[in-house]
């Protein structure tokens, strides 16, 4: 065995020699040079980069543009897709009343394909929607879904209540008494809700002209809901189902981002108060001077002169926020048939302006106190001169008339603005010279708009002269607010900080900016943009002022127990000698610390008083003192004088009765102004 075991091994090296020996079968080794060795680690190296900063790339773009890809992605998930509304923000008063509101609706939809899967589904489905909305027609609906079987989507119903939608929910969640679904419950398919928000508006007409009002995809049209649309605007959010690997339904959701709230300054009672008294005031005039509502226009603006928050903002004609596109309120059937479309779309352009800031028009003598502050303030005046009033001024070749044509006399600076003297302005604005005068109506702010939170603020640069092409005459004029034009927000804006101490503050309607919960995300505070007049400049002002409503021109005003300030304006409008006149009051409460100010404008009234047609502010005084006498001791403003015996009274002043005891003064003879 052993023999046996070495032979074979003697042949196996035999026969491995006679193979090493055989021609042409040299064995080759595999040996990797350095140069290979170096390449191979330059490839290794290569890919290990590409990969750091193919990651590093990724990372990068996760980080700044994730949110836009993983919308792309969502978006090919084709399998199903829901849209998730967001809910447009509330806009409240300064006290959390709601103004405007979305309230949530549903759309009806049918899917044709899921409700004839099985023919039991028909009948249940049928009968259900027939019995909980009975808007439709059943003839109709089977027809439908006899004619699409493979319909997916088809809207039924648009902005439906919850109410309603709740009674089919009930019906597709009924249960019997052992707490299943209910045969018929269970047959109850292919038909889902799509939901919406539509905006809502519970006092309809109130503030109209500041809130605004939305389109159709929550687009603002007008005031706060357009000026502050983006920021009461969300982002829609979406619901993705898609099939898995395992052709399973899975779904994405991406929540849906609310809009946040605003707060304004308006406050809603004041708000309330004022649109009351104008409304009064239009059906009190209707069809006096000639056929028509009271006025042509009635502005009404209401603000904290220490801060610059409008409190009330209000206009005629104002809309309902209901029906924003109705003009039946103003027009007749008649009328409106015979308008074009071109023209209907005008006069709603026009109902839909905010007169308070839109509209511009010459002043008048509301002027006056920027004229006399201007003065004082400058150095020019000292407040101790006097002038002559003989009825006119001759201005080179022109002879303006003063108020009173037969002349006030001898006036001092006080005793001008009290009798509302266009001859004592007239020579007061010669002494200053036409370079301070329009230095200083510039830093009123005339001719620059005040930047209010409200779209629609009219320019009037173009309407307020510059100092080059100021003549003497317009100078003269210009002194007692005729021959330029302004915005009712920039005159308030101006004779706040008359009163205040000088202090020039951005106005505003909106006071801060909240989240859908509550949480204050921007307070808007006071601005304080510029100094126009020293303290002392304005408390001497306000001497003047109040005179003017104790003693002069704007008596009416006067709200008995109360100290206040104010000066009345009359401006014949464009074309001249057409009888057409712009009348206002300007005033503030109390005299010491004023706590608001109130602006009434009168456009056109229709209505004349003593023969004199327009030209009266008795009608913009009477407003001012109505709203004033609610608004007062709504605020907590408190009396702070005791009224005399013989005052005049409410009932003495009514500005729907009879003549008020101020033009009871003209019929005894006694010499007045109108203005």
């Amino acid at each position: 065995m052993a023999d046996r075991r070495q032979r074979d091994r003697g042949r196996n090296q035999n026969q491995k020699y006679q193979s090493e020996k055989r021609p042409g079968k040299k064995r080759r080794w595999l040996r990797i040079t350095r140069k290979n060795h170096v390449k191979t680690m330059v490839v290794y190296l290569g890919i290990v980069i590409c990969m750091a900063v193919l990651c590093i790339r990724l990372i990068y773009i996760e980080h700044t543009q994730g949110a836009k890809y993983q919308k792309i992605v969502l978006a090919q998930q084709s399998y199903d897709s829901v849209t998730i509304p967001y809910r447009r923000g509330d806009i409240l008063d300064c006290k959390g009343t709601v103004l405007a509101t979305s309230t949530d609706v549903y759309n009806v939809i049918l899917d044709c394909k899921v409700l004839t899967a099985k023919e039991d589904y028909l009948e249940p489905t049928v009968k259900a929607l027939v019995s909980c909305f009975p808007a439709l027609d059943e003839t109709e609906l089977r027809s439908y879904i006899t004619q699409n079987p493979d319909s997916q989507y088809k809207v039924l119903l648009e902005k439906i209540s919850y109410k309603k939608m709740e009674k089919f929910k009930n019906l597709q969640k009924e249960k019997n008494s052992d707490g299943d679904l209910t045969e018929n419950a269970q047959k109850i398919k292919g038909i889902w809700f799509e939901k919406e928000y539509i905006r809502k508006y519970p006092y309809e007409t109130l503030a109209s002209s500041v809130l605004g009002f939305t389109t159709d995809g929550d687009v603002g049209m007008a005031g706060l809901e357009n000026y502050y649309s983006d920021i009461l605007n969300g982002t829609n959010g979406r619901e993705y189902g898609y099939l898995n690997s395992d052709n399973e339904v899975e779904k994405t959701i991406k929540k849906a981002m609310n809009g946040d709230n605003i707060i304004t300054t308006l406050d809603l009672n004041i708000q309330s108060i004022v649109e009351e008294k104008i409304s009064d005031f239009i059906e009190a005039y209707r069809n006096g001077y000639e056929v028509g509502p009271g006025a042509k226009h009635v502005g009404v603006v209401i603000e904290n002169p220490n801060n610059g928050e409008i409190l009330a903002m209000a206009d005629y004609p104002n809309y309902n926020l209901k029906a924003p596109r109705s003009l039946e309120e103003y027009y007749t059937e008649t009328q409106l048939k015979e308008m074009t479309d071109e023209e209907q779309l005008n006069a709603l352009n026009e109902l839909w302006q905010n007169y308070c800031i839109s509209f511009t028009y010459e002043p008048g003598s509301t002027q006056k106190p920027l004229t006399v502050a201007a003065g004082l303030d400058s150095g020019k005046l000292t407040g101790n001169e006097t002038f002559q009033c003989k009825g006119y001024e001759k201005v080179g070749d022109r002879q303006i008339f003063c108020v009173n044509r037969n002349g006030h006399g001898i006036e001092t600076v006080e005793k001008s603005l009290m009798d509302s003297c266009n001859a004592a302005l007239m020579q007061i604005v010669k002494i200053m010279g036409k370079e301070t005068f329009c230095e200083y109506q510039s830093i009123f702010g005339m001719g620059v708009r005040t930047n209010i939170d409200l779209p629609g603020e009219a320019r009037t640069d173009s309407l307020v002269r510059s100092l080059d092409e100021t003549s003497a005459v317009d100078l003269a004029t210009e002194s007692f607010g005729q021959n330029y034009n302004c915005t009712m927000i920039q005159m308030i804006s101006a004779f706040s900080s008359l009163i205040n101490g000088g202090n020039y503050y951005q106005p505003h309607v909106v006071s801060k900016i909240t989240d859908e919960n509550g949480n204050v995300e921007q307070q808007i505070e006071a601005e304080l943009l510029k100094q126009t007049v020293s303290k002392e400049t304005s408390e001497k002002l306000k001497k003047y002022l109040y005179s003017t409503v104790t003693d002069g021109t704007a008596s009416i005003a006067k709200v008995p127990g109360y100290s206040m300030g104010g000066k009345t304006g009359t401006a014949e409008k464009q074309p001249r000698n057409t009888g057409k006149y712009l009348v206002s009051f300007i005033g503030y409460v109390p005299q010491n610390q004023p706590q608001l100010v109130i602006y009434v404008t009168v456009d056109t009234p229709n209505q004349s008083v003593l023969g004199g047609a327009q030209a009266h502010s008795t009608f913009a005084q009477n407003i001012a003192r109505e709203i004033l006498e609610e608004v007062l001791p709504y605020m907590n403003i408190f009396k702070d004088e005791v009224i005399k015996k013989g005052a005049l009274m409410k009932e003495d002043t009514n500005m729907y009765t009879g003549i008020s005891g101020y033009e009871k003064k003209a019929e005894q003879g006694e010499s007045i102004s109108y203005d």
